[in-house]
């Protein structure tokens, strides 16, 4: 279960600026997306757990997250957006080809939907049903 959720929080992490840790960067973004989604602090721990949203308003707080990520950009996941942040996270080249697998995955599964927020529910449950091995970043402490 940590492996996904770290999964997650990698990909919350996506086009941050450098400089500050992934941690810190995504700790930044979640807040701005919490506030601007109006989602309770108990909502806002989707983040970093391994489920997928329930509400439509967690939905929307992680496409928020994911957008201002650079992992969905114009209603599309970006997968380049996406590997972009898994050369800044791995240095040991079979996690880093083992995390850059999950994103082409997603990559081919992930849509819109219809629904409002619809895509990022739709990153979410496949990051948690294709990400189940790989140790990305744990949950802020």
């Amino acid at each position: 279960m940590q492996a996904i959720s770290s999964f997650i929080f990698f990909v919350v992490c996506l086009a941050l600026a450098q400089g500050a840790t992934v941690q810190e960067q995504v700790s930044a973004i979640a807040k701005k997306c919490a506030a601007e989604n109006k989602v309770s602090a108990e909502q806002a721990k989707i983040a970093y757990a391994v489920v997928v949203p329930k509400t439509q308003e967690e939905s929307c707080y992680l496409e928020c997250i994911y957008t201002g990520a650079g992992v969905i950009k114009d209603g599309k996941f970006v997968v380049d957006g996406a590997k972009k942040l898994s050369a800044q996270r791995f240095t040991n080249a079979a996690e880093k080809t083992a995390a850059d697998s999950v994103i082409d995955t997603c990559g081919k599964e992930v849509s819109a939907g219809k629904d409002k927020c619809a895509l990022g529910k739709a990153v979410r449950e496949c990051f948690v049903k294709n990400g189940k091995n790989i140790s990305f970043f744990p949950p802020p402490s």
